[in-house]
């Protein structure tokens, strides 16, 4: 029998809403009420430009004039609500990407990518925790600063990079491949082009595991026949809104 798979944005659905979990990976409703995210399809449109730029060799390899093209060539309109706004989006990508590999080429780094957008698996026991990573640094005493990129935050503090979960389960992810390596954690937040990064100890990981199994065993031996959802703000923007207001009951905010 296969282990159940769990990813950040999974457990993170869950953790926002165990309702919104419920309908979107134990129900039919998660595949036919997907609709357009345009600042997810912004994201994944920056994440393809910089995966590029960096398995290219970065800006020792490549023109700034070249990278402006790669973005145009790789730009999807998938995800926008229409063409003219996914144009929208574009030329802010394209001001950002400038950015990017201005400060890249102005200040190149002494540490080594040593991959870029890398899908690992860990088997926890008794499931298997998945993620896709934007971006692991080799740095030269041989420490891996694990970097994941995002696209709508206009600032980015030490403290956020602390307690953001997705980044400890990358870290998690990281260690198996990896064991005997020190690890950092960064969020570079690509509007303001800032990136902060921490250490993490194996003792936090630890730590970290036990957390992430506790959770995924509540998870795991929820009684999903109870289902009486409260408004939350998170419900004026969620998908399954309609679901909730005409399947269970949910009453909507004042």
């Amino acid at each position: 029998m296969r282990k159940p798979t769990f990813s950040p944005t999974k457990l993170t659905t869950y953790l926002t809403c165990r309702i919104k979990y419920h309908w979107a990976y134990m129900t039919p409703y998660g595949k036919w009420m997907r609709r357009a995210n345009p600042a997810f399809a912004f994201g994944a449109n920056l994440h393809r430009a910089l995966d590029y730029f960096h398995s290219v060799g970065g800006a020792e390899q490549l023109s700034q004039e070249q990278f402006h093209m790669a973005l145009e060539r790789l730009w999807s309109h998938a995800g926008f609500e229409s063409n003219a706004q996914s144009e929208a989006y574009k030329q802010t990508g394209l001001e950002l990407t400038q950015q990017y590999y201005q400060a890249q080429a102005a200040q190149p780094s002494e540490s080594v990518v040593l991959f870029t957008e890398r899908m690992l698996r860990r088997d926890m026991g008794r499931y298997v925790l998945m993620g896709r990573i934007d971006r692991v640094d080799e740095h030269p005493d041989g420490t891996l600063e694990i970097i994941d990129y995002k696209s709508g935050r206009s600032d980015v503090t030490e403290e956020q990079v602390l307690n953001d979960f997705a980044l400890h389960c990358y870290a998690l992810l990281v260690q198996e491949h990896y064991p005997d390596r020190s690890l950092w954690i960064a969020i570079h937040a690509l509007r303001p082009n800032k990136k902060v990064a921490v250490p993490v100890s194996r003792e936090t990981l630890d730590e970290f595991r036990e957390l992430l199994n506790q959770l995924v065993a509540q998870i795991l031996d929820e009684d999903w026949s109870i289902l009486n959802p409260e408004w939350i703000p998170e419900c004026a923007e969620c998908e399954f809104l309609e679901l909730c207001v005409r399947k269970l009951g949910l009453a909507h905010a004042e």
